[in-house]
């Protein structure tokens, strides 16, 4: 039987990654979800300044506030405007076009044809393949 703490020991703790970004490092925003076409700025309360940024747009990294739970923010500046605000970092990216994951090639496109026999009985294996 195990001892009293033993039951009452907290589960490893779940970690998401998330980026993190430096101060002045430039970035771009990502809009996030249904891929929306803009990202609504926030002022230092968290309400929204009416202020959107398009997918892609340039913006610099001012300050960062982290939020434990609910994901750090950071205060950006739009380098061809000057507007400024805060964006969740999951609004920000470090590559100007969003990347998407690699996709893998069917097994139909990687699988060679099946070998079949010769005449001769010699199903032509190249060196180094098994017989299967």
């Amino acid at each position: 039987m195990g001892s009293f703490q033993d039951r009452f020991r907290a589960g490893p703790s779940v970690r998401t990654r998330e980026s993190v970004f430096a101060v002045g490092r430039r970035v771009y925003v990502a809009c996030v979800g249904e891929r929306l076409a803009h990202v609504a700025l926030t002022d230092d309360g968290g309400a929204d300044a009416r202020t959107v940024l398009a997918d892609g747009t340039e913006v610099e990294i001012l300050a960062w506030r982290p939020r434990g739970s609910r994901g750090t923010r950071y205060r950006v500046r739009a380098t061809r405007d000057g507007r400024e605000g805060w964006l969740a970092v999951d609004n920000l990216r470090g590559t100007p076009s969003a990347v998407s994951a690699p996709v893998a090639p069917s097994p139909a496109a990687t699988d060679p044809a099946p070998l079949r026999p010769t005449a001769s009985g010699d199903s032509r294996r190249r060196f180094g393949q098994g017989v299967g």
